[in-house]
């Protein structure tokens, strides 16, 4: 086994690779390589008070040998200024001097990642290569909050933003990023979006297990191809009713001569934008080069999705082959292949058979490729295994998932008993338990529609009508109603619905006063501009509380030291206020008052939660208002010299207001006797004193 290279030889690599090269992914790939293999040196240095604010001064000075234009190529003159920093000052570790430089190449130069692994398609990536996680702003997309964090909220020192470093997972699967349909797939997933599974058939005497000597079925596939067209068509043709532009069919629903009569679909102005038609058992000749035999038959269970605007279909080979209802024959490759589909819009889709989803390996690789779409054909008795796995990719990705299951009815001419698996299970990152299954009465066809916006699942069995006719009213609706309908999603023959039952988490935030020249002030976190909940906005540190806490004393202390990096040992707790319920984002919010002379930070914040610390001066009457900077006058607008204007001040949460005039109240009461006693003392005649 070979040893690691000493630092010192390390560092000096780096810095003759980072001056070799003009990439600023591949630059900013050394780095990262670097802060992986000494991430022990670089936890401890972290840490150390003091450190951070060195390694910020000295980076900040190199700012101005970087060229400010919007270039994908680093000089000659750059790159030797990024690589000297390593070691111009030899009392600060090199590995956190690389990880800043990792941060500042990804802030500047990450808007340019994605056309360099764009150029790089079909890219497979191995061990310590990166990968691109450029992904939506969810935001735009769904009303819901997100129940999970993002993945940068793990503070992992194997990425950024923008890039992660493949792990041993690479050496599992071939893993391959696609960026062929890159502009087709672009608006795959929007805040219009409905995702409908359909589901033809009613019970396994619907389909054909051919076995062979052995006990091993193959190829499996639906008894009357003809009607199962029909039936499809009518399914889809439901959806595409509801607004579905992604429609999911489940696992050997079709057969090969089938799935592409299908492609039809996408070709028409009404269809779906993306269908994955299910996925059929066949025969592919292959050539078996390593032992040079000629070509021989190979069955394979290949999953088809035709892309509107596409001719050539995507296509997926399952590779863990069933055991139930029967044992699937097929013959699969030594090495599976993940192929990840990337949209312009930072879409990851992967279409996942089955049981492919289930194998524990290859969940881990979706999640660390950080794939947010997936779309499952099933032929599954049950679908509660699969609760976890798409959890996973919810918690790890905030990926969306959609599980399309057939048929109906598990149950054969020897069980005693009825076996009714759901219909879909779906995926969405505003679930409170990141999975839902949808699971009818009976055991008709039927339509499971989710709506991305709202995260409102339906079920439609195949003889209703779909909700563009209402009983009673043959009248037309105009589109806007038509479309209003549509989001609400309600069943037009309800007239009323259930109560809704709200639980509500425990969380706290935390108002730390201090004293300054302008009076009692506190100090407040400036959220990252990507997250999904408060963006950019001004509030208190803090956070959900988790079972470990002591208390919601605790769980306040706790965030703030997680984002701000305070020091805890130099707060003051002086009480709480009563609790805020936030039915919108599901929590009953108390904020901890607490005071300290002069706050300390220990960490510097954690820049993945917050852009920068603020401090906010409360208005009380015993103080002056602070003195607003004076309006531009028109000769100091922007000119063509200074094109950019200055980036809008910070909002403060509209919580955070409520919380501040609160305090403030109590504060100018606490003072009052204070004020009271000097006003009088100050007016008072000398004979009254």
């Amino acid at each position: 086994m070979a040893r690691p290279s000493p630092l010192p030889e390390r560092i000096k690599a780096v810095q003759a690779a980072i001056e070799a090269e003009s990439e600023p992914l591949v630059t900013l790939t050394h780095l990262l390589q670097l802060c992986r293999d000494e991430h022990p040196v670089l936890r401890e240095q972290l840490g150390i008070p003091g450190r951070h604010t060195r390694v910020a001064a000295m980076v900040a000075d190199l700012v101005p040998a970087l060229s400010t234009a919007a270039t994908a190529a680093l000089e000659p003159a750059e790159r030797r200024a990024i690589a000297a920093a390593l070691t111009v000052d030899p009392t600060l570790p090199a590995v956190l001097v690389a990880r800043a430089l990792v941060e500042l190449l990804d802030v500047r130069y990450g808007h340019g990642f994605a056309a360099s692994f764009r150029r790089r398609s079909p890219y497979q990536p191995g061990v310590g290569d990166p990968i691109p996680l450029d992904s939506p702003d969810l935001r735009l997309i769904s009303e819901l909050p997100a129940t999970s964090p993002p993945w940068r909220l793990a503070n992992r020192l194997d990425e950024t933003r923008h890039v992660r470093l493949a792990g041993e997972w690479a050496t599992q699967f071939q893993v391959i990023f696609d960026y062929s349909r890159a502009d087709a797939l672009t608006g795959i997933i929007g805040s219009d979006t409905v995702v409908a599974t359909c589901h033809p058939n009613r019970g396994l005497s619907e389909f054909a297990f051919p076995l062979d000597t052995s006990g091993l079925a193959f190829p499996v596939g639906p008894v009357d191809e003809r009607r199962q067209h029909r039936e499809i068509d009518r399914l889809i043709g439901i959806a595409v009713a509801e607004g579905a532009s992604v429609v999911v069919l489940p696992e050997l629903c079709v057969t090969e001569r089938l799935a592409a009569q299908l492609h039809d679909w996408t070709t028409r102005r009404e269809g779906p934008q993306l269908l994955v038609a299910g996925s059929y058992h066949h025969d592919d000749e292959h050539l078996d080069a390593d032992l040079g035999h000629p070509a021989r038959q190979r069955r394979r269970n290949t999953a088809v999705a035709y892309l509107r605007g596409c001719p050539i279909p995507l296509t997926q080979d399952k590779h863990s082959p069933a055991d139930r209802p029967v044992n699937e024959n097929i013959q699969t490759s030594g090495w599976p292949e993940l192929r990840v589909h990337v949209s312009s819009d930072g879409w990851h889709l992967v279409i996942a058979i089955c049981r492919d989803l289930l194998n524990p390996h290859a969940a881990h690789a979706l999640a660390e490729a950080g794939v947010n779409l997936v779309l499952v054909p099933a032929m599954s008795e049950t679908l509660v295994a699969f609760g976890g796995p798409v959890a996973q990719l919810v918690g790890a990705g905030q990926a969306f998932v959609a599980v399309a299951n057939n048929p109906a009815d598990f149950s054969t001419t020897s069980d005693l008993t009825v076996h009714l698996p759901a219909r879909a299970l779906f995926g969405h990152p505003g679930f409170g338990q990141q999975t839902r299954l949808v699971q009818p009465a009976d055991g008709e066809p039927g339509v499971a529609l989710l709506r991305v916006r709202t995260g409102q699942l339906r079920w439609l069995d195949a003889g209703a009508s779909p909700s563009g006719s209402t009983q009673g009213d043959t009248v037309e609706l105009p589109p806007w109603a038509a479309g209003l309908r549509r989001l609400c999603g309600l069943d037009p023959t309800k007239t009323s619905l259930p109560p809704t039952e709200l639980t509500l988490r425990p969380a706290a935030v935390l108002v730390l006063l201090s004293d300054s020249s302008d009076g009692p002030t506190v100090l407040l976190t400036e959220r990252a501009a990507d997250l999904a909940n408060y963006p950019g906005q001004l509030v208190f540190p803090g956070g959900a509380a988790d079972p470990g806490d002591d208390g919601l004393v605790a769980t306040a202390l706790r965030e703030a030291v997680e984002e701000t990096g305070l020091d805890p040992r130099t707060v003051n707790i002086l009480g709480t206020l009563p609790a805020l319920a936030l039915p919108d984002s599901g929590f009953l919010l108390t904020p901890v008052l607490a005071w300290s002379h002069r706050p300390e930070f220990i960490t510097s914040p954690n820049l993945a939660e917050v852009s920068g610390l603020a401090t906010q001066a409360l208005h009380l009457p015993a103080y002056p208002r602070p003195t607003l900077p004076p309006r531009p006058s028109p000769s100091d607008e922007p000119t063509a010299r200074d094109p950019q204007p200055p980036a809008p001040a910070p909002v403060i949460g509209m919580v955070t207001r409520v919380i501040l005039d609160l305090v403030t109240g109590m504060v100018a009461r606490a003072i009052a006797p204070a004020t009271t006693d000097a006003f009088r003392l100050a007016t008072m005649q000398p004979h009254e004193r």
